[in-house]
Formats: C-alpha cells, structure tokens, sequence
C-alpha cells in the first residue's frame, strides 16, 4: 500500500484563506460629541495590534476587513480628538471623582469575561466580589479600591504581547493591587501608545504581503435591505415587514464606494475585496459591488447552497471561487468558522488545531488544489481563550506553515491563481440563518425602518444624487447623517434576539442620526424621533418620594422655609457619567397635589449656559403620552407639547430656582400609576445635556392617599 503522507504529498495544497472581521460601530454621540461607549479603544488595544504581532511573528498571511467606522474612531483616537467618557474616568483620581461617577466605576469597570480576566486575579476577584452582583454599590469602595479597580479594568484588556513587551505592564500585573496614581498614569500612556501604532502596523505589514486589507461599506449597512425591503421575503416568506416602501439603491451604492473611498485614504490606491455587512448579499447588492470597483465580494456558505441546483450535497462545491454579474464570489465554510469563534476557546490550543487540521486534510483529499474560506469575527471571540487567543493563533498559523498540503494565503492571492465557476443564480441573505430576520421583521426592528423611511423622505432630496455626482467631494454632513443612521448595529439590539446592557445607548444612537438630519435640514425633529424604540428602560431609583402633598407658588425663587418641606427628590446623576465631561445637575425635587405635578431644579444658571440664549429647558414625561414640558429661559414662560403641538396649561418661572407645575388631568395620571422622568438642555434645536444620562426616572404619584399614609395622631 501507498503510505497515506505519500498520497498528501502527491496532491495540489488546498488553498487556506482567514478572513478577520474587524468591526465597532461609531460610538460617538453626534449631538454632543462625546463617545459613549469605549469598544473600540479597548479592543485597539487589546486586539487589533495583537492581532498583527501574531502574524508579524508566525509570517503568516491573512486577510483583514476592516470597517471605515472602526478606522475613523481609532484615527481620533491616536490624534487625541475623541473625547471617551469612560477613558476620562479612567484617568481621574479616584479621590476626585463624584459619588455617581464612582457608582459608574463600580457598575461598569468589571466589563471583562468573569472566567478569563477576574477571577485568576486576585485583587480584581476581591473587588469583584465585593461589589456584588445583585444592585452593586460604591459605598463601601475606598479610594484605594476605586484606583485598584481602574487599573485591573486596564489591565484585564491588555493583550498578550502588550504584556510581554512592556514592561511597566507586567510589573503592574505582578504587583497584584495597591497601585499608586502614577502607576496608572503611566500605563495610560502605554495603552494610548499601543492605540496610536495600529493603523500605521496595518499599512506595514500590508506592504510585506503578510496581509490583505479588504474593507466593508461605510456604516456597516445591510446592502440588500437598502435596495428594497422586500429582499427580506426571498428567504422568509411571510415575514412581517414595515409600512414603508424603502427602496434606495443609490444610498446602498453610496455606502458602497465611500467604503471603498475609506480604505483608499487610510491605505492607498488598489482594488480591494469587500465582506458586506453581516454577509448580506443580492443580486442588486453584487451588482453594485462590481459597478463601483470591488475586486472580489465573500458571504456564507448557506447562500451558495440556496443558489445551487441540488445545493451543496457536493461538499467539494464549496472550495472554489464562482463569478456572479462579473463579480468573483468566495463563500466561507461555517463549519470551520464557527468552531473558532464558538467552540475552540475551552480547548487546549493543541487540541483545538489538531482538530482544524484534520478537517482541512479531508478537505484538501476531497478538493485538491481548491480555496477554503475561513471567515468571522476577529475581535470579540479572544477573551474567552487562554492569553488572549495567542497559543491557538501561534499554533493555527505554524500548523499551515508546515504542512505541505495546505497554502496559507490571502483571497486575492487565491483567486490569482483561481478560474472562478459562472453562477446562474445568487440566493439573498446574510451569514445568520441565511436571512436578514435579525434586522427587520420584528416590531421593534420595523419601527426603526419606519422611522428611517421618514426622516429620508423628509429631508433628503437630491443630497444622494449630488455625492454620486461628484465621487472626489467629500460628502455633506446631511448625506453622513443618512449613512450612519443606515449602519446595520442600531437593529441588531432592536428584537429579543440580542442582549445588552448598553441597547439603549444604540437606540439613542440611532434616533440622535435622524435628529441630525432634521436639524442641517433647518427642519423641527418630529416627536417620534425622541420617544424610545427598545422598551425596558433602566430604572433610576436613588432618592426619596414626597412626605406629603404640597402646593408651591411658582415664581422662581425660593420661598419660606415650609414652601417645599415635603418635597421629593430624584438624583439624577445615578444613572451614569457616560454623557458628559461638563458639569451637570445633580437633583430635580418634585411633589403635587391634586391638581399639578411641581418640579423644582436648583441650577438655573447652568441650564441657561447649556442653553443659550435661544435654547430651552425641557422636562420630558412620559406616562399616556409623551409631555413635553419646554421653558424658555428669555421669556420666562413654560408651554407643553404632545405630539408636537401645543396644548393650555402648566406654568413656570426662574430667578433664583427654576419651578414648573404641569396639570395633572393633562398628563391623565391617575392616583398610583408611575411616569417616567428626564430633564433635557436643548441648544440649537440639538440636546446639549440630558439627565439621567440614560434611561429615566421613575416618579410614582401617589395622589391623596401620600397624606392618608403619612397621616398619625
């Protein structure tokens, strides 16, 4: 018999082609500026470079997509120009930070994988648990605890090469608590170093041929959808979709080539493959890849199968490259893909490889000579693997060096060498499920569309048409505006189907890009646009209800000492310091009887600075309705709002204190029901301030029956 080495030697090495996926949305809040949630710095300074040393060390070549959302925030980011609220309390001494920021520290600072990052650190694993899980509480943090806890949060999302490489980095792991200012002033440096390096890193090694830089449409867009809704029923027939008949290929287009434009700017003139958003693909979505000048597009495996005859019983179908309307198409083996980014993080690195390597040998057996294509996310699978995902990575890399019957190599490579298959026919969907029912269908998902569909239809004419006019123009704030809003993160959290902490800061995202382009639009934002999609608002629960029911003469100043004795009050910088880096207010006290709600905030002269002079004050309360309570600082008056009309009643003043009374039958708030509360700074028709920072507060009207509790003899 022929030894079976002998045989695999004989054979033609099977093209192998990894694709990361390298992806953050933009977390910058377009209204104020400031980035809200920290991702993308954590995972540049835990991923991305590290990433690249990998390869730098193994020589191995891959393919990296990048996203142009991701590549814009980490250039501000290396140049200084973003302002991360969680950075900032990251550098802040833990002596100077309020108690809400302190509560946000404790909250938020053990946002790490439990198993991998906290517990085998002893300190970190003390902090952990003494915060408790059930209602954590900064109350019993010292400030020793709050600067440990700030640092060990650093650290935990440092990288494995970071750790070996920088010294201070690992003394400080080493060192195990009790750290000094300095020591977390100089490893802030050490990151924002590590940060400043990865654009430049991609551009290097890209020049050595180690990697491919492949990009994906501007914002992150499902391209399909955007050239017609209705795509969603080819794959699932009967789904329920929005009212709105959106079809706009041009917008898709544009997404496409300032995608394209992107990479070109950061990396240079060449044509570049491109993995669209999610894997979402169509005929109308390939064709405009090909239009405007991708050199090769990539999906998943299930959409190849659904554009088969027989689909893919003939496993051996699926390691070649196909051309669809000119376009060269290369489908990714799921199988492959998913195991890395689900399955091999508890195994040993040794194990893990060795089960890839067998499945690649039947694979090169099977299809000698072929592609294979692994791709998936490169980002957020590491921090469940030993050391940061290095000695699967290290080892994956050396195994496809070595053998001989596999050729480690980039797409575009590949497809050098390769004759690609004519395909009649290209199935619609996405890498999920093979269709796009994680981003339309559900009520949540549909409303947003909706929303979408009106804000364009409002104040979009021929802005789409002009930038696809004139490609060497940099587009207009409105058409950026229109993009952003379109990128596929906003509904990925709308649905039951994901989860998260944060899915209201992505709602918020979403509705802050139509307001923005009502607003360059000179036009008023409709009240839709500010009402929540995604229910199950975070309660806001710190502080205390009213002693008795009371009624305050409204005008503007405080009164004798018995005018609001009995007031409630509602800290509203608890829930979260994530907003803004100026000075906020820090209580609204309230109470009623059983005519009007009173609201009292101590702070004019900060409300009318956040203002200005043509600005207002605007008390949101949402119950039966949505009411907005709205206070002009110039003429001293208050009026009310429900749908964007004006409707009689409710008062207000401000001189030394600023006082509203908003009637009760209006809002019809019947005696125990709750509504919920948010205090907004509105500057140039844009929120410049916003209290809570997220969510809002409850306030439960207890009506008569406070006095009749509150009643002894």
């Amino acid at each position: 018999m022929t030894p079976q080495n002998s045989t695999d030697e004989s054979l033609s090495p099977l093209n192998v082609c990894i694709l990361w996926h390298m992806h953050q949305p933009d977390y910058r809040d377009p209204v104020g500026g400031q980035t809200l949630l920290p991702w993308t710095w954590l995972h540049g300074l835990k991923d991305y470079g590290e990433m690249l040393e990998t390869v730098a060390q193994t020589r191995a070549r891959v393919t990296i997509n990048l996203v142009p959302s991701l590549l814009e925030q980490l250039e501000r980011y290396a140049t200084d120009k973003d302002q991360d609220r969680w950075l900032e309390l990251i550098a802040r001494p833990a002596d100077k930070l309020s108690s809400a920021e302190r509560q946000f520290v404790v909250e938020q600072f053990f946002s790490v994988n439990i198993d991998t990052h906290i517990l085998p650190n002893r300190r970190y694993q003390q902090l952990y648990l003494q915060r408790g899980s059930l209602e954590p509480s900064a109350e019993s943090f010292s400030d020793q605890d709050i600067l440990d806890l700030q640092v060990c949060f650093l650290l935990a999302w440092t990288g494995y090469h970071l750790r070996r490489r920088s010294s201070l980095v690992g003394s400080l792991l080493d060192r195990g608590g009790l750290y000094h200012e300095e020591h977390k002033q100089q490893l802030i440096v050490v990151c924002k170093e590590e940060i400043a390096r990865i654009i430049d890193f991609h551009r290097e090694l890209e020049s050595e041929g180690l990697i491919e830089i492949t990009v994906t449409p501007y914002a992150h867009p499902i391209l399909p959808l955007l050239c017609n809704l209705q795509t969603a029923w080819e794959p699932s027939p009967g789904l329920p979709l929005p009212a709105a008949d959106f079809r706009h290929p041009d917008d898709a287009r544009l997404q496409v080539r300032e995608g394209l434009r992107t990479a070109e700017r950061f990396f240079g003139k060449r044509r570049r493959g491109m993995w669209p958003a999610e894997g979402g693909v169509s005929h109308e979505a390939v064709l405009l890849m090909q239009e405007e000048g991708a050199l090769w597009a990539a999906t998943d495996e299930d959409i190849l199968a659904r554009s088969l005859d027989g689909g893919l019983r003939d496993r051996s179908r699926l390691y070649r490259f196909y051309e669809y309307e000119g376009l060269p198409l290369i489908f990714r083996d799921r199988e492959l893909s998913d195991r890395i980014g689900f399955l091999y993080a508890t195994w040993k690195a040794s194990e893990a490889v060795a089960d890839i390597k067998q499945r690649l040998r039947q694979i090169a057996r099977m299809t000698p000579g072929g592609t294979v294509a692994i791709i998936l996310d490169g980002e957020n699978c590491w921090e469940r693997y030993a050391d940061n995902g290095y000695p699967f990575l290290r080892d994956l890399y050396q195994m496809l060096h070595k053998d001989p019957l596999f050729d480690m190599t980039t797409i575009s490579a590949a497809l050098e060498q390769s004759t690609p298959e004519p395909l009649a026919r290209l199935a619609s969907g996405s890498w999920i499920r093979g269709d796009f029912t994680t981003w339309i269908g559900h009520p949540e998902d549909n409303a947003a569309w909706q929303m979408l569909y009106q804000a364009r239809k409002d104040t979009i004419t021929d802005e789409v048409e002009k930038a696809l006019a004139n490609p060497d123009e940099p587009l207009s704030g409105l058409v950026q505006e229109l993009l952003r809003a379109e990128g596929s993160d906003w509904f990925w959290w709308f649905g039951d189907e994901h989860s998260s902490l944060q899915a209201d800061i992505f709602d918020r995202l979403f509705r802050l890009h139509l307001e923005g382009m009502y607003h360059l639009k000179g036009l008023s934002v409709p009240a839709a646009v500010q009402q929540r999609i995604k229910p199950g608002v975070r309660r806001v629960i710190s502080g205390y209800e009213p002693s008795a029911c009371f009624t305050p003469h409204i005008d503007g100043r405080v009164g004798d000492y018995f005018e609001w004795l009995a007031t409630g009050c509602i800290d509203l910088a608890v829930g979260g310091a994530m907003y803004s880096g100026r000075e906020g207010l820090q209580h609204l006290y309230y109470g009623y009887d059983s005519d009007n709600l009173y609201f009292r905030i101590d702070q004019p002269d900060l409300l009318r600075r956040l203002c200005g002079k043509d600005g207002y004050f605007e008390l949101r309360l949402n119950g039966s309705g949505v009411f907005h309570v709205c206070f002009n600082f110039t003429a001293n008056k208050v009026k009310i709002l429900v749908d964007g009309k004006q409707v009689p009643g409710g008062e207000g003043a401000c001189d030394k204190i600023l006082e509203l009374a908003v009637p009760i039958d209006l809002l019809q708030l019947e005696q125990g029901k709750s509504i919920r509360v948010s205090c907004h700074a509105i500057r140039q028709q844009r929120e410049n301030g916003r209290w809570p920072t997220e969510g809002y507060a409850i306030l439960c009207y207890r009506g008569s029956a406070l006095d009749e509790e509150n009643w002894s003899v």
